[in-house]
């Protein structure tokens, strides 16, 4: 009789994890073992940011955290200019909201006006169902043009691939509507 040896749940998540990252990486040609992926992951972005700095008034230190994690953290002004813009604020019954835009161009020498512009628009959350002395930091998330879902600034970090596509649709948009003259 032919009986399997038995793993360990901790065994058995990292067995499958490894051969489904194995899987995808052999349709691109690599393979790697869990301590080389371990290793390669030093050398990744890390998106992890961490929201502390963000204290009363909300308004101001939120546009300064902005300002500093585009040019800091994501290193988006190596490719693009920026401005950012508060947009104003809300309430609700549990938490204020605080909005912001920031207006992404790539200005060249042949065009230093940008043909197109890209916004991202960033939302911060602070919930007001906690007393003062035992709330955490506020929440903030960011939504890209055109697009519907809002990500976590703490987890998921803004690449220069999501502007530059947005910036190449739009282009093409405007290549068409050119091509069919009606304007």
């Amino acid at each position: 009789m032919n009986i399997p040896e038995i793993k360990s749940y901790e065994e058995q998540a990292i067995d499958t994890v490894v051969s489904v990252i194995n899987r995808a990486k052999e349709k691109l040609g690599v393979r790697q073992t869990l301590r080389q992926l371990a290793n390669s992951r030093d050398f990744a972005c890390n998106a992890k940011l961490s929201l502390r700095d963000i204290g009363p008034p909300f308004a101001i230190t939120s546009e300064k955290f902005i300002h500093d994690t585009i040019e800091k953290k994501w290193k988006l002004t190596d490719t693009f200019m920026y401005v950012v813009r508060y947009m104003g604020g809300s309430k609700n019954e549990v938490s204020q909201y605080y909005y912001f835009e920031a207006i992404f161009s790539q200005p060249t020498v042949s065009y230093p006006i940008p043909q197109a512009t890209v916004s991202v628009f960033f939302t911060l959350e602070d919930k007001h169902i906690e007393p003062p002395n035992e709330r955490g930091v506020p929440m903030m998330y960011f939504r890209v043009e055109g697009h519907h879902t809002e990500h976590d600034m703490r987890f998921v970090a803004l690449s220069p691939d999501w502007i530059l596509g947005m910036i190449k649709m739009k282009m093409k948009l405007f290549q068409r509507i050119e091509t069919i003259r009606m304007f």
